[in-house]
């Protein structure tokens, strides 16, 4: 992106390269996924559903984010998802879980209330303002 690619085409593709080097994992494993229209259904609903639109989403958050900002949610994603499964899906989350939880936590709660250094607290209107400089 920062050389003039657009965030459509730069998060496209990535997913489509991603998609790309899974596809022998479908080959060898993905008979039950297309032996029959409900789990086919479901498999086209997780591409499309949470996975496209939610890289659609986050390309778009990219842009609308400094890049910390960005790195600190994007770490927190995988605490967010495993309260999701213990709330949403009912699994169980072991005591080790949990204590890395409160790690991820008591970071990013260090991060959010450290003071800024006279570089970070220039990093949003650098990110903003400045053009994107072109590679020769």
């Amino acid at each position: 992106m920062n050389r003039g690619v657009g965030r459509a085409a730069a998060m496209g593709a990535v997913v489509d390269l991603d998609g790309i080097a899974l596809m022998p994992v479908l080959l060898l494993t993905g008979a039950p996924l297309i032996a029959s229209a409900q789990p086919m259904m479901v498999g086209i609903y997780m591409a499309l559903v949470p996975m496209l639109l939610g890289y659609l989403l986050f390309g778009y958050g990219l842009t609308r984010v400094t890049p910390s900002a960005a790195t600190t949610l994007t770490l927190a994603e995988p605490a967010i998802a495993a309260l999701l499964a213990v709330v949403l899906v009912g699994e169980r989350l072991p005591a080790i879980g949990w204590a890395g939880l409160a790690d991820i936590c008591a970071s990013l709660l260090v991060i959010s209330l450290a003071p800024a250094t006279h570089a970070c607290a220039a990093e949003p209107s650098r990110s903003r303002e400045l053009p994107i400089r072109q590679e020769a």
